[in-house]
Formats: C-alpha cells, sequence, structure tokens
C-alpha cells in the first residue's frame, strides 16, 4: 500500500506530524491485510504449518494442526517480513513471512494476493482512522 497525503494538508501540518500519520495508517494497514491472510490460510485449511501462519506480518500464536504428527517449530521474528520504506512524501511497507517455502505457497495458492483483495476496504478504512487520530481532525 502507498500513502500519499495532499499538498494543502501537507502545508497546514509539521512533516513529522505528517510522516507519523503516514506511518500509522500503513501499518494499521499492513495488520489488517495480514489478518486476513492468516484467517484465509486457516480457512484453506491445506497448509499444515503454524509457522507460516504465525509469520505472517507480525508474530501471532496460532495453535499448530499438526494433520501429519511431525510437530512443527514456533515462528520468531526472524520468520516475519514487515519492514517500512519511508521517503520524502511516502511510505512502503514490504509484508508476509520469511519461512523458507512461502514463496512457493504464494505462487501455488496466491495467499497474499487474496488477501490483499478481501482486506482492501477495511485496511483504507484503518488507515483513515489513524491519520485522524494522529493529526487530530
Amino acid at each position: 500500500m502507498i500513502l500519499r497525503l495532499m499538498t494543502p494538508l501537507k502545508k497546514r501540518l509539521s512533516p513529522e506530524k505528517l510522516t507519523e500519520a503516514r506511518r500509522n495508517a500503513v501499518t494499521a494497514a499492513g495488520m489488517v491485510w495480514a489478518d486476513e491472510t492468516k484467517e484465509i490460510v486457516r480457512e484453506d485449511d491445506h497448509i499444515d504449518t503454524s509457522l507460516y501462519i504465525n509469520s505472517i506480518g507480525y508474530l501471532t500464536d496460532i495453535p499448530a494442526q499438526d494433520k501429519t504428527g511431525k510437530g512443527s517449530r514456533t515462528a520468531t521474528q526472524n520468520d516475519v517480513v514487515h519492514e517500512l520504506i519511508e521517503g520524502t512524501d511516502t511510505t512502503i511497507l514490504l509484508t508476509g513471512s520469511g519461512v523458507s517455502y512461502a514463496e512457493i505457497l504464494e505462487k501455488k495458492y496466491n495467499i497474499m494476493a487474496r488477501g490483499l483483495d478481501r482486506a482492501s476496504e477495511r485496511m483504507d478504512r484503518v488507515a483513515q482512522v489513524q491519520i485522524q487520530k494522529t493529526l487530530d481532525l
């Protein structure tokens, strides 16, 4: 998600406050995207791993299904992809899962893209709320 603030608003507010609002909006939207993606993985019920689910966007502690009986390892912050790249007028969020098989799952099941499709309206709403709260609008 790329969020840009309009020029008239930028003139009325401090650059620091605008950057904070943008960061908060993108972070909140990213959490909604991650939540929706985690839900899709659970609904599809074809991926036997809590490691993947718990590493999408931010750490969670969703119990393993353990269909194979092999057990699993717990996700750590190193398994999570969550990086904000901030420019003068943009904030870009890189999000997803860093587990070794995440790219294979995405190519096969289109999980992150489906999560984005399902979450986009809610992402917009939470981003707007964060902007309004941060800027006291």
